[in-house]
Protein backbone atom coordinates (compact mmCIF):
# COMPACT_ATOMS: atom_id res chain seq x y z
CA UNK A 1 0.00 0.00 0.00
CA UNK A 2 0.98 3.83 -0.61
CA UNK A 3 1.50 5.61 2.62
CA UNK A 4 1.67 9.62 2.36
CA UNK A 5 3.66 11.08 5.57
CA UNK A 6 2.70 14.42 6.70
CA UNK A 7 5.70 17.26 6.91
CA UNK A 8 5.20 16.71 11.14
CA UNK A 9 6.26 12.90 10.17
CA UNK A 10 8.42 13.85 7.68
CA UNK A 11 11.01 16.64 9.72
CA UNK A 12 11.47 14.54 12.83
CA UNK A 13 12.05 11.34 10.89
CA UNK A 14 15.08 13.06 8.94
CA UNK A 15 15.99 15.92 11.15
CA UNK A 16 19.50 13.94 11.79
CA UNK A 17 20.58 16.40 14.19
CA UNK A 18 18.53 15.21 17.00
CA UNK A 19 17.98 11.30 18.35
CA UNK A 20 15.56 9.39 16.12
CA UNK A 21 11.84 8.59 17.73
CA UNK A 22 11.62 4.91 18.20
CA UNK A 23 7.80 5.10 16.73
CA UNK A 24 9.36 7.13 13.79
CA UNK A 25 12.05 4.08 13.10
CA UNK A 26 9.30 1.21 13.59
CA UNK A 27 6.71 2.98 10.90
CA UNK A 28 9.92 2.55 8.75
CA UNK A 29 10.99 -0.67 9.43
CA UNK A 30 7.31 -2.45 9.82
CA UNK A 31 5.63 -0.45 6.80
CA UNK A 32 9.13 -2.36 4.88
CA UNK A 33 8.69 -5.80 5.83
CA UNK A 34 4.98 -5.64 4.41
CA UNK A 35 5.43 -4.44 0.99
CA UNK A 36 3.86 -0.83 1.96
CA UNK A 37 5.55 2.52 0.38
CA UNK A 38 6.29 5.90 1.76
CA UNK A 39 5.11 8.71 -0.30
CA UNK A 40 5.47 12.76 -0.35
CA UNK A 41 3.33 15.16 -1.56
CA UNK A 42 5.32 17.78 -4.04
CA UNK A 43 3.90 20.65 -2.45
CA UNK A 44 5.91 19.62 0.59
CA UNK A 45 9.16 21.04 -0.54
CA UNK A 46 7.88 24.07 -0.03
CA UNK A 47 6.09 23.87 3.57
CA UNK A 48 9.69 22.07 4.35
CA UNK A 49 11.47 25.33 2.59
CA UNK A 50 9.88 27.68 5.24
CA UNK A 51 11.01 26.03 8.48
CA UNK A 52 13.06 28.88 10.35
CA UNK A 53 15.37 26.67 11.40
CA UNK A 54 18.09 26.77 8.68
CA UNK A 55 20.27 23.75 9.31
CA UNK A 56 17.06 21.45 9.92
CA UNK A 57 15.47 22.44 6.77
CA UNK A 58 18.52 22.09 4.45
CA UNK A 59 19.24 18.76 5.78
CA UNK A 60 15.44 17.35 5.76
CA UNK A 61 15.19 18.73 2.10
CA UNK A 62 18.44 16.76 0.91
CA UNK A 63 16.99 13.57 2.62
CA UNK A 64 13.56 13.92 0.58
CA UNK A 65 14.91 12.12 -2.64
CA UNK A 66 14.55 9.12 -0.46
CA UNK A 67 11.01 9.27 -0.73
CA UNK A 68 8.52 8.77 -3.74
CA UNK A 69 6.63 11.45 -4.60
CA UNK A 70 2.97 11.42 -5.70
CA UNK A 71 3.31 11.87 -9.18
CA UNK A 72 1.10 14.34 -11.25
CA UNK A 73 -0.89 15.00 -7.63
CA UNK A 74 -4.44 16.25 -8.25
CA UNK A 75 -5.44 19.96 -8.52
CA UNK A 76 -7.70 20.74 -6.06
CA UNK A 77 -10.23 23.74 -7.16
CA UNK A 78 -12.36 26.08 -5.51
CA UNK A 79 -15.10 23.93 -6.34
CA UNK A 80 -13.42 21.26 -4.30
CA UNK A 81 -12.81 23.19 -1.51
CA UNK A 82 -16.40 23.88 -1.50
CA UNK A 83 -17.95 19.99 -1.22
CA UNK A 84 -15.28 19.22 1.49
CA UNK A 85 -16.39 22.19 3.72
CA UNK A 86 -12.29 23.22 3.94
CA UNK A 87 -11.06 26.25 4.36
CA UNK A 88 -8.12 28.00 3.24
CA UNK A 89 -6.79 30.89 5.03
CA UNK A 90 -3.17 30.01 4.74
CA UNK A 91 -0.59 28.18 2.92
CA UNK A 92 -0.38 25.88 5.55
CA UNK A 93 -3.80 25.05 5.05
CA UNK A 94 -3.10 24.70 1.36
CA UNK A 95 -0.56 22.09 1.36
CA UNK A 96 -2.57 20.23 4.11
CA UNK A 97 -5.71 20.40 1.88
CA UNK A 98 -3.33 18.72 -1.01
CA UNK A 99 -2.17 16.71 0.81
CA UNK A 100 -5.74 15.25 1.51
CA UNK A 101 -7.02 15.95 -1.64
CA UNK A 102 -4.78 13.63 -2.97
CA UNK A 103 -5.94 10.81 -0.37
CA UNK A 104 -9.58 11.49 -1.05
CA UNK A 105 -8.29 11.02 -5.15
CA UNK A 106 -7.25 7.63 -4.58
CA UNK A 107 -3.14 8.49 -4.83
CA UNK A 108 -2.59 7.06 -1.46
CA UNK A 109 -4.48 4.68 1.03
CA UNK A 110 -3.48 6.33 3.75
CA UNK A 111 -2.18 9.90 5.38
CA UNK A 112 -0.07 9.88 8.84
CA UNK A 113 0.04 12.77 10.33
CA UNK A 114 -0.37 14.24 13.88
CA UNK A 115 -2.10 17.28 13.01
CA UNK A 116 -5.78 17.76 14.78
CA UNK A 117 -6.44 20.46 11.71
CA UNK A 118 -5.97 17.66 9.04
CA UNK A 119 -7.91 14.57 10.97
CA UNK A 120 -10.82 17.66 11.50
CA UNK A 121 -10.97 18.30 7.92
CA UNK A 122 -10.90 14.72 7.08
CA UNK A 123 -14.16 13.72 9.06
CA UNK A 124 -15.47 16.35 7.31
CA UNK A 125 -14.80 15.00 3.41
CA UNK A 126 -15.57 11.44 5.18
CA UNK A 127 -12.07 9.97 4.92
CA UNK A 128 -11.17 10.05 8.14
CA UNK A 129 -10.81 6.02 8.34
CA UNK A 130 -7.89 6.57 5.98
CA UNK A 131 -6.36 8.89 7.77
CA UNK A 132 -4.00 8.31 10.85
CA UNK A 133 -2.13 9.44 13.79
CA UNK A 134 1.35 7.93 14.01
CA UNK A 135 -0.01 5.68 17.22
CA UNK A 136 -3.06 4.64 15.39
CA UNK A 137 -0.81 3.82 12.11
CA UNK A 138 1.47 1.79 14.31
CA UNK A 139 -1.42 -0.23 15.81
CA UNK A 140 -2.36 -1.29 11.97
CA UNK A 141 1.43 -1.98 11.01
CA UNK A 142 1.55 -4.58 14.15
CA UNK A 143 -1.77 -6.06 12.68
CA UNK A 144 -0.14 -6.67 9.47
CA UNK A 145 2.66 -8.26 10.65
CA UNK A 146 2.55 -12.03 10.97
CA UNK A 147 3.89 -12.75 14.17
CA UNK A 148 5.50 -16.18 14.06
CA UNK A 149 3.73 -18.29 17.00
CA UNK A 150 6.03 -19.29 20.13
CA UNK A 151 7.22 -23.01 20.14
CA UNK A 152 5.82 -25.36 22.48
CA UNK A 153 6.46 -24.48 26.55
CA UNK A 154 9.57 -25.32 27.48
CA UNK A 155 11.48 -25.12 24.17
CA UNK A 156 12.98 -22.12 22.78
CA UNK A 157 13.17 -20.62 19.48
CA UNK A 158 16.81 -18.45 19.25
CA UNK A 159 18.98 -17.47 16.66
CA UNK A 160 21.64 -19.87 15.73
CA UNK A 161 24.06 -16.65 16.60
CA UNK A 162 23.20 -16.42 19.94
CA UNK A 163 25.63 -19.87 20.64
CA UNK A 164 29.27 -20.82 20.12
CA UNK A 165 30.04 -22.88 17.76
CA UNK A 166 33.16 -24.03 19.40
CA UNK A 167 31.50 -25.55 22.57
CA UNK A 168 31.85 -29.11 23.29
CA UNK A 169 27.95 -30.13 22.62
CA UNK A 170 28.73 -29.46 19.08
CA UNK A 171 32.03 -31.86 18.51
CA UNK A 172 30.32 -35.15 17.65
CA UNK A 173 28.79 -33.07 14.86
CA UNK A 174 31.99 -31.39 13.48
CA UNK A 175 33.36 -35.61 14.13
CA UNK A 176 30.62 -36.56 11.99
CA UNK A 177 30.42 -33.73 9.04
CA UNK A 178 33.68 -32.30 8.28
CA UNK A 179 32.83 -28.44 7.25
CA UNK A 180 30.35 -28.49 10.30
CA UNK A 181 31.86 -25.05 11.44
CA UNK A 182 31.87 -23.74 8.01
CA UNK A 183 28.07 -24.44 8.14
CA UNK A 184 27.16 -23.38 10.87
CA UNK A 185 28.16 -19.85 10.70
CA UNK A 186 26.83 -19.52 7.33
CA UNK A 187 23.88 -20.61 8.78
CA UNK A 188 23.74 -17.97 11.56
CA UNK A 189 24.95 -15.30 8.90
CA UNK A 190 21.82 -16.21 7.27
CA UNK A 191 20.13 -15.31 10.52
CA UNK A 192 18.87 -19.31 11.07
CA UNK A 193 16.96 -20.43 14.09
CA UNK A 194 16.80 -23.59 16.20
CA UNK A 195 14.38 -25.15 18.53
CA UNK A 196 16.43 -26.02 21.76
CA UNK A 197 17.34 -26.52 25.14
CA UNK A 198 20.03 -24.40 26.72
CA UNK A 199 21.36 -23.38 29.98
CA UNK A 200 23.89 -20.14 29.92
CA UNK A 201 23.83 -20.25 26.32
CA UNK A 202 25.39 -23.39 26.35
CA UNK A 203 23.44 -26.26 24.20
CA UNK A 204 22.03 -29.08 25.78
CA UNK A 205 19.73 -30.47 22.87
CA UNK A 206 19.34 -28.67 19.57
CA UNK A 207 16.97 -28.94 16.32
CA UNK A 208 17.78 -26.54 13.29
CA UNK A 209 15.27 -25.95 11.09
CA UNK A 210 15.03 -24.53 8.08
CA UNK A 211 11.73 -23.75 5.63
CA UNK A 212 12.32 -24.95 1.38
CA UNK A 213 10.55 -24.72 -1.60
CA UNK A 214 9.91 -27.75 -4.02
CA UNK A 215 13.06 -29.47 -2.79
CA UNK A 216 14.48 -32.18 -4.19
CA UNK A 217 16.11 -34.54 -1.16
CA UNK A 218 17.55 -37.31 -2.57
CA UNK A 219 20.08 -38.24 -5.01
CA UNK A 220 17.36 -39.79 -7.65
CA UNK A 221 13.93 -38.18 -7.44
CA UNK A 222 11.64 -35.34 -8.44
CA UNK A 223 11.79 -32.27 -5.91
CA UNK A 224 8.76 -31.97 -3.94
CA UNK A 225 5.55 -30.35 -4.29
CA UNK A 226 5.64 -27.41 -2.11
CA UNK A 227 7.22 -25.98 0.91
CA UNK A 228 9.33 -28.47 3.26
CA UNK A 229 10.03 -28.18 6.99
CA UNK A 230 13.88 -29.49 6.81
CA UNK A 231 15.31 -30.88 10.14
CA UNK A 232 18.85 -29.93 9.54
CA UNK A 233 20.37 -30.83 12.78
CA UNK A 234 18.75 -32.68 15.70
CA UNK A 235 20.57 -33.78 18.77
CA UNK A 236 20.17 -34.47 22.18
CA UNK A 237 22.87 -34.13 24.94
CA UNK A 238 23.55 -36.88 27.31
CA UNK A 239 22.99 -34.64 29.82
CA UNK A 240 19.62 -34.37 29.22
CA UNK A 241 18.58 -37.99 27.97
CA UNK A 242 15.30 -39.50 29.26
CA UNK A 243 13.57 -36.33 29.28
CA UNK A 244 12.24 -37.06 25.99
CA UNK A 245 13.43 -34.00 23.79
CA UNK A 246 12.75 -36.07 20.85
CA UNK A 247 9.32 -36.18 20.63
CA UNK A 248 9.14 -32.94 21.93
CA UNK A 249 11.06 -31.71 18.97
CA UNK A 250 9.04 -33.40 16.80
CA UNK A 251 5.75 -32.19 18.41
CA UNK A 252 7.43 -28.69 18.26
CA UNK A 253 7.95 -29.54 14.25
CA UNK A 254 4.62 -30.77 13.68
CA UNK A 255 3.05 -27.63 15.45
CA UNK A 256 5.02 -25.43 12.99
CA UNK A 257 4.43 -27.31 9.92
CA UNK A 258 0.33 -27.16 11.08
CA UNK A 259 0.73 -23.65 11.21
CA UNK A 260 2.76 -22.94 8.14
CA UNK A 261 1.13 -24.99 6.37
CA UNK A 262 3.71 -26.74 5.24
CA UNK A 263 2.95 -30.42 3.59
CA UNK A 264 6.24 -32.15 4.22
CA UNK A 265 8.82 -32.34 7.22
CA UNK A 266 12.51 -33.89 6.46
CA UNK A 267 15.67 -35.31 7.86
CA UNK A 268 19.01 -36.91 7.28
CA UNK A 269 20.23 -39.57 9.30
CA UNK A 270 23.77 -41.51 9.20
CA UNK A 271 25.38 -44.34 11.09
CA UNK A 272 24.49 -45.62 14.02
CA UNK A 273 24.66 -42.63 16.11
CA UNK A 274 21.02 -41.81 14.63
CA UNK A 275 19.67 -45.26 15.08
CA UNK A 276 17.04 -44.03 17.93
CA UNK A 277 16.05 -41.27 15.84
CA UNK A 278 15.51 -43.18 12.81
CA UNK A 279 13.11 -45.60 15.43
CA UNK A 280 11.39 -42.06 16.64
CA UNK A 281 10.49 -40.77 13.52
CA UNK A 282 9.39 -44.06 12.09
CA UNK A 283 6.73 -44.33 14.83
CA UNK A 284 5.65 -41.17 13.69
CA UNK A 285 4.76 -41.56 9.97
CA UNK A 286 8.35 -40.93 8.90
CA UNK A 287 9.24 -42.92 5.75
CA UNK A 288 13.05 -43.89 3.98
CA UNK A 289 12.77 -41.50 1.07
CA UNK A 290 16.30 -42.61 -0.39
CA UNK A 291 19.75 -41.26 -0.35
CA UNK A 292 21.42 -38.25 -0.43
CA UNK A 293 24.95 -37.43 -1.53
CA UNK A 294 24.92 -41.86 -1.17
CA UNK A 295 25.88 -40.96 2.35
CA UNK A 296 22.84 -39.90 4.02
CA UNK A 297 19.38 -41.44 4.29
CA UNK A 298 15.98 -39.04 4.34
CA UNK A 299 13.41 -39.74 6.10
CA UNK A 300 10.19 -37.87 4.90
CA UNK A 301 6.72 -36.76 6.62
CA UNK A 302 3.79 -36.27 4.07
CA UNK A 303 1.92 -34.07 6.95
CA UNK A 304 -1.68 -33.65 5.75
CA UNK A 305 -4.06 -36.78 5.05
CA UNK A 306 -5.53 -37.36 1.54
CA UNK A 307 -8.88 -35.37 1.23
CA UNK A 308 -11.02 -38.70 1.11
CA UNK A 309 -10.37 -41.17 3.86
CA UNK A 310 -12.20 -44.66 3.45
CA UNK A 311 -14.43 -45.37 5.73
CA UNK A 312 -12.73 -48.81 7.13
CA UNK A 313 -9.61 -46.90 7.66
CA UNK A 314 -7.29 -48.36 10.57
CA UNK A 315 -7.39 -45.49 12.92
CA UNK A 316 -4.79 -46.20 14.85
CA UNK A 317 -2.40 -46.82 11.62
CA UNK A 318 -3.93 -43.78 9.82
CA UNK A 319 -3.21 -41.49 13.66
CA UNK A 320 0.54 -43.12 12.93
CA UNK A 321 1.36 -41.92 9.46
CA UNK A 322 -0.56 -38.95 9.66
CA UNK A 323 0.31 -37.55 13.24
CA UNK A 324 -1.13 -34.87 14.44
CA UNK A 325 -4.25 -35.78 12.50
CA UNK A 326 -7.22 -39.08 13.26
CA UNK A 327 -9.53 -40.15 12.23
CA UNK A 328 -13.00 -39.76 14.20
CA UNK A 329 -15.86 -40.88 12.31
CA UNK A 330 -18.98 -43.33 13.40
CA UNK A 331 -16.69 -46.30 13.36
CA UNK A 332 -14.46 -45.34 15.48
CA UNK A 333 -15.41 -45.45 19.37
CA UNK A 334 -14.89 -42.40 21.94
CA UNK A 335 -14.52 -42.57 25.61
CA UNK A 336 -14.69 -40.01 28.11
CA UNK A 337 -11.78 -39.92 30.63
CA UNK A 338 -12.13 -38.15 34.01
CA UNK A 339 -8.10 -37.56 35.36
CA UNK A 340 -7.20 -35.59 38.80
CA UNK A 341 -5.47 -32.10 38.02
CA UNK A 342 -2.33 -33.52 38.95
CA UNK A 343 -1.82 -35.97 36.81
CA UNK A 344 -3.00 -34.14 34.20
CA UNK A 345 -0.57 -31.53 34.63
CA UNK A 346 2.20 -33.80 34.47
CA UNK A 347 0.97 -35.30 31.08
CA UNK A 348 -0.17 -32.68 28.55
CA UNK A 349 2.60 -29.76 29.73
CA UNK A 350 1.14 -27.39 27.27
CA UNK A 351 -2.62 -26.82 28.81
CA UNK A 352 -0.86 -27.78 32.21
CA UNK A 353 -1.07 -25.44 35.28
CA UNK A 354 2.56 -24.59 34.60
CA UNK A 355 2.16 -22.93 31.05
CA UNK A 356 -0.23 -20.82 32.50
CA UNK A 357 2.29 -19.29 35.27
CA UNK A 358 5.91 -17.52 35.71
CA UNK A 359 8.41 -20.30 34.62
CA UNK A 360 6.30 -21.03 31.52
CA UNK A 361 8.98 -21.44 29.06
CA UNK A 362 11.90 -23.47 31.96
CA UNK A 363 11.97 -26.55 30.63
CA UNK A 364 13.33 -27.65 33.91
CA UNK A 365 9.43 -27.20 34.97
CA UNK A 366 8.39 -30.58 32.53
CA UNK A 367 8.60 -33.89 33.84
CA UNK A 368 9.46 -36.48 30.61
CA UNK A 369 6.32 -37.60 30.57
CA UNK A 370 5.00 -34.21 30.08
CA UNK A 371 7.46 -34.26 27.03
CA UNK A 372 6.12 -37.17 25.28
CA UNK A 373 3.62 -37.76 22.17
CA UNK A 374 2.96 -41.66 23.42
CA UNK A 375 1.52 -41.39 27.00
CA UNK A 376 0.66 -44.19 29.41
CA UNK A 377 -3.01 -43.49 31.64
CA UNK A 378 -2.83 -45.82 34.58
CA UNK A 379 -6.21 -46.26 36.49
CA UNK A 380 -8.82 -48.75 38.26
CA UNK A 381 -12.01 -48.68 35.77
CA UNK A 382 -14.16 -51.51 35.17
CA UNK A 383 -13.75 -50.71 31.64
CA UNK A 384 -13.12 -53.62 29.33
CA UNK A 385 -13.88 -52.37 25.71
CA UNK A 386 -11.61 -50.09 24.58
CA UNK A 387 -9.70 -51.12 21.52
CA UNK A 388 -6.81 -49.69 19.86
CA UNK A 389 -7.77 -46.80 17.21
CA UNK A 390 -10.72 -45.38 19.87
CA UNK A 391 -10.82 -41.36 20.94
CA UNK A 392 -10.16 -40.62 24.67
CA UNK A 393 -11.45 -37.40 25.66
CA UNK A 394 -10.01 -36.30 29.30
CA UNK A 395 -11.88 -34.91 31.39
CA UNK A 396 -9.97 -32.45 33.75
CA UNK A 397 -11.81 -33.19 37.63
CA UNK A 398 -12.24 -31.28 40.22
CA UNK A 399 -11.49 -27.71 39.19
CA UNK A 400 -11.67 -27.07 35.61
CA UNK A 401 -13.96 -29.36 34.87
CA UNK A 402 -13.65 -29.50 31.58
CA UNK A 403 -12.15 -31.42 28.22
CA UNK A 404 -8.97 -29.95 26.66
CA UNK A 405 -7.06 -32.70 24.93
CA UNK A 406 -7.76 -35.89 22.35
CA UNK A 407 -5.83 -38.76 22.55
CA UNK A 408 -5.72 -42.10 20.29
CA UNK A 409 -5.34 -45.73 22.15
CA UNK A 410 -2.64 -48.13 20.92
CA UNK A 411 -2.88 -50.34 23.31
CA UNK A 412 -4.32 -51.75 26.69
CA UNK A 413 -3.97 -53.93 29.30
CA UNK A 414 -6.17 -55.04 31.94
CA UNK A 415 -4.71 -56.86 35.49
CA UNK A 416 -2.24 -56.67 38.02
CA UNK A 417 1.04 -58.34 36.69
CA UNK A 418 3.94 -55.50 37.27
CA UNK A 419 6.09 -57.93 34.73
CA UNK A 420 3.56 -57.11 32.32
CA UNK A 421 2.88 -53.35 33.14
CA UNK A 422 6.33 -52.08 33.89
CA UNK A 423 7.92 -53.14 30.32
CA UNK A 424 4.65 -51.08 28.76
CA UNK A 425 5.41 -48.16 30.65
CA UNK A 426 8.58 -47.96 31.02
CA UNK A 427 9.15 -45.22 28.39
CA UNK A 428 6.02 -43.24 29.04
CA UNK A 429 6.03 -42.56 33.00
CA UNK A 430 8.39 -41.90 35.26
CA UNK A 431 6.72 -44.11 37.95
CA UNK A 432 8.98 -46.07 40.15
CA UNK A 433 8.57 -49.95 40.48
CA UNK A 434 7.61 -49.59 44.20
CA UNK A 435 4.63 -46.89 42.61
CA UNK A 436 3.25 -48.71 40.07
CA UNK A 437 3.18 -52.24 42.56
CA UNK A 438 1.27 -49.89 45.04
CA UNK A 439 -1.29 -48.93 41.69
CA UNK A 440 -1.79 -52.95 41.35
CA UNK A 441 -2.73 -54.14 44.70
CA UNK A 442 -6.14 -53.81 42.29
CA UNK A 443 -7.10 -54.85 38.95
CA UNK A 444 -5.39 -51.91 36.79
CA UNK A 445 -6.45 -51.03 33.41
CA UNK A 446 -3.33 -49.15 31.69
CA UNK A 447 -3.46 -46.85 28.38
CA UNK A 448 -1.01 -46.31 26.11
CA UNK A 449 -2.19 -43.39 23.96
CA UNK A 450 -0.99 -40.63 21.42
CA UNK A 451 -1.96 -37.01 22.43
CA UNK A 452 -2.83 -36.26 19.40
CA UNK A 453 -4.70 -32.39 19.86
CA UNK A 454 -5.33 -29.73 22.52
CA UNK A 455 -8.19 -26.85 22.32
CA UNK A 456 -10.07 -24.42 24.03
CA UNK A 457 -11.86 -26.30 27.13
CA UNK A 458 -15.44 -28.07 26.47
CA UNK A 459 -17.10 -27.35 29.80
CA UNK A 460 -19.52 -29.44 31.72
CA UNK A 461 -22.41 -27.19 30.80
CA UNK A 462 -21.45 -28.21 26.96
CA UNK A 463 -21.75 -31.47 27.73
CA UNK A 464 -24.37 -32.14 29.37
CA UNK A 465 -26.16 -30.28 26.80
CA UNK A 466 -24.35 -32.74 24.45
CA UNK A 467 -26.23 -35.47 26.36
CA UNK A 468 -23.15 -36.60 28.84
CA UNK A 469 -25.17 -36.51 31.83
CA UNK A 470 -24.19 -36.59 35.72
CA UNK A 471 -20.46 -36.16 37.53
CA UNK A 472 -17.88 -38.05 35.31
CA UNK A 473 -15.94 -39.90 37.23
CA UNK A 474 -14.92 -43.08 35.50
CA UNK A 475 -13.84 -43.75 32.40
CA UNK A 476 -17.39 -44.48 29.76
CA UNK A 477 -18.03 -44.82 26.12
CA UNK A 478 -20.20 -41.83 24.68
CA UNK A 479 -21.98 -41.53 21.73
CA UNK A 480 -20.38 -40.10 18.30
CA UNK A 481 -23.80 -37.59 18.43
CA UNK A 482 -22.55 -36.75 21.63
CA UNK A 483 -18.90 -36.53 20.45
CA UNK A 484 -20.23 -34.59 17.25
CA UNK A 485 -21.67 -31.54 19.57
CA UNK A 486 -18.73 -31.49 21.45
CA UNK A 487 -16.33 -31.05 19.41
CA UNK A 488 -18.49 -28.99 16.72
CA UNK A 489 -19.35 -26.37 19.40
CA UNK A 490 -15.03 -26.18 19.76
CA UNK A 491 -13.91 -26.51 16.44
Amino acid sequence: MNILIDTNILIPLEDTSRLLDPSLAKMCRQSEAVGHVLFIHPSQKEDIGRDKNEQRKNIVLSRLEQYQAIPSPPELSSEDLLQYGWKQASDNDRIDNLLLHALCRGAVHFLVTNDKGIHRKARQAQCQEQVHYLDQFLVFLDSQISSEPPPPFGIQDRYLHEFGVNQPFFDSLRAGYPGFNKWYMESAQSQRKAWCISDNNEVQAICIYKKENNPCIVDSGDSLNGEALKLCTFKIGHGVRGRKLGERFLYTSFKYANEHNIPYVYLHTFGREHEMLVSLCEDFGFKLAGTYKNRDDVYLKEMFPPETVNSGVDSLNFAVEYYPYYVDGQNVDKYIVPIRPEYHNDLFADISDTARGLFADDPSMYSPQANTIKKAYICHSNTKSISPGSLLLFYRTYDRKSVECIGVVEQTYRGRDIDKVLPLVSKRTVYSRIEIEELLKKETLVILFRLMKTFSPINQLTLQKAGIKGPVQSVRRIMHGQYVKCINRNS
